[in-house]
């Protein structure tokens, strides 16, 4: 079996040329203009896509594997799902509004694409994100934390398991 490559330059420039089009769509219908957004393909593991905003800066990011593997869904589907999202955020704004509430469902039914909000992909063979781990025990059984909680326990913090109750050790 071919190992999974991400998608090409060509279908990178179609999936950014699709996100344009949907936000000069949203311009036309709300009669507003719509600024568009940065797109990534820098998203990994099970998401297809992601909405991002981080202070003023906007952002749609993709999965270029999963797009790979699934590329005429998500073309249908993510595509508009990430852009409804930015919509729904500038329209609305962010507090009070549900991620996949009335508001974005509207967006979506404009746009007359699929208002699902799972995907069911098949992930194997989708690069995902690797954790180290470290094995802890209490009195009932092993844990294995992340690197994080381990640092944190160097440090001071405790950890307890949830069915005995005892602190967590090495």
């Amino acid at each position: 079996m071919k190992a999974l490559e991400p998608i090409d330059r060509t279908q990178r420039a179609q999936v950014v040329a699709l996100t344009g089009k949907y936000i000069e769509q949203a311009s036309r219908i709300f009669l507003r203009h719509f600024v568009m957004l940065p797109v990534f393909f820098d998203l990994s593991g099970r998401l297809a896509g992601m909405y991002k905003v981080h202070g003023r800066t906007r952002c749609i990011r993709y999965n270029p594997w999963l797009f790979a593997r699934y590329y005429e869904e998500n073309l249908a589907v993510t595509v508009p799902h990430e852009v409804s999202h930015y919509l729904t955020d500038t329209i609305h704004g962010r507090r009070g509004i549900r991620p996949h509430g009335k508001e974005w469902r509207e967006i979506m039914a404009l746009f007359g694409a699929d208002d699902q909000v799972i995907a069911d992909f098949d992930l194997s063979g989708i690069p995902g994100r690797s954790y180290q781990t470290e094995d802890y025990r209490c009195a009932c059984r092993s844990h294995r934390l992340t690197h994080i909680r381990h640092n944190r326990i160097r440090r001071g913090w405790r950890y307890y398991c949830k069915s005995c109750n005892t602190e967590l050790r090495r």
